[in-house]
């Protein structure tokens, strides 16, 4: 990533935000620079002159130097497609931030494809105590809850554009990823690895007990039901390893994202980010970048 910040670091600054994080924020550049303006930097401060307007502006937040980091950075200053993850249990997908971030996705990508993590949110509640057909219809409902409020973002973002630049998104089915047969080797690779790694078992350890206690509720010993609950993690970081090479039909855009893609979220993801790096086992994975886009209220 020191290579690609490099490029940018005369136009931009680092500031330290509450929860650690480096915020990526435009410097304003000297007269003499104006010229060399970068296509990221004027592109981002577009993008927010826009926002402000509505009162809310989005951060690119770098994190550590690393393989993930820089692919994220290359892909967004080039407007690569783009995955973006509506996760249940968590209020942070409420109706004005899936507003913000596809529209940033849609400014920052070619093509956007969304899914939301109905399959692997299955776990969580039988975790809870609930029953398989409670578990079902629970994710379908948040799930389609989700999808609404996508759907009615989406008619807020296209209301006055042409029908030329109309945007669309799609979405994925988790039943038809389950069955193909690139995610259940990436997913069985990620169970072998978690049986024999102990970095990757403690982090997927930490980060299904943060999501247990903080997003699920769950107010008994996590160590009882830890088993159900890393299955939740187990399979989307599963997905996310294995998209490029998901078969046709599993994807609405077949092709979309089969030479690389980039990846968005609002905040750090270690497991992702270190298995993507290689730094569990030693093997980087090509083709995947990480953005992570945090909203902020505007200052004006």
């Amino acid at each position: 990533m020191r290579d690609v910040l490099s490029r940018y670091e005369k136009w931009y600054s680092f500031r330290i935000m509450p929860g650690g994080e480096k915020s990526f924020v435009p410097r304003a550049p000297a007269v003499s620079q104006e010229k060399e303006d970068s296509g990221l930097e004027r592109k981002l401060a577009a993008f927010n002159a826009e926002a402000e307007r509505e009162g809310w502006k989005m951060d690119i937040l770098s994190g550590p130097t690393s393989k993930i980091f820089e692919q994220g950075l290359k892909d967004l200053d080039s407007r690569e497609e783009m995955l973006l993850a509506l996760c249940l249990n968590n209020s942070y997908y409420k109706r004005e931030n899936i507003y913000r971030m596809l529209k940033f996705s849609l400014a920052f990508s070619k093509s956007v494809q969304v899914f939301t993590t109905d399959g692997p949110a299955r776990h969580n509640y039988r975790a809870f105590g609930k029953d398989e057909a409670y578990a079902e219809r629970k994710t379908r409902l948040e799930r389609n809850h989700l999808r609404n409020l996508t759907n009615d973002a989406l008619g807020l973002i296209n209301k006055d554009l042409p029908p030329e630049e109309q945007k669309t998104v799609a979405f994925m089915d988790w039943e038809r990823i389950y069955a193909d047969p690139e995610y259940r080797e990436s997913l069985d690779m990620l169970k072998k690895l978690y049986e024999s790694n102990e970095e990757f078992r403690s982090d997927i350890n930490s980060i299904t007990t943060q999501v247990l206690l903080s997003r699920v509720g769950i107010n008994k010993d996590t160590e009882a039901v830890l088993e159900e609950g890393i299955q939740y993690v187990l399979e989307e970081v599963a997905f996310i390893a294995s998209y490029m090479k998901l078969s046709e039909g599993i994807k609405p855009k077949a092709e979309h994202g089969k030479d690389g893609f980039n990846y968005i979220y609002y905040e750090s993801w270690p497991v992702l980010e270190k298995l993507v790096n290689g730094d569990y086992d030693g093997q980087p994975k090509d083709g995947i970048g990480f953005v992570i886009a945090k909203i902020t209220q505007s200052d004006t």
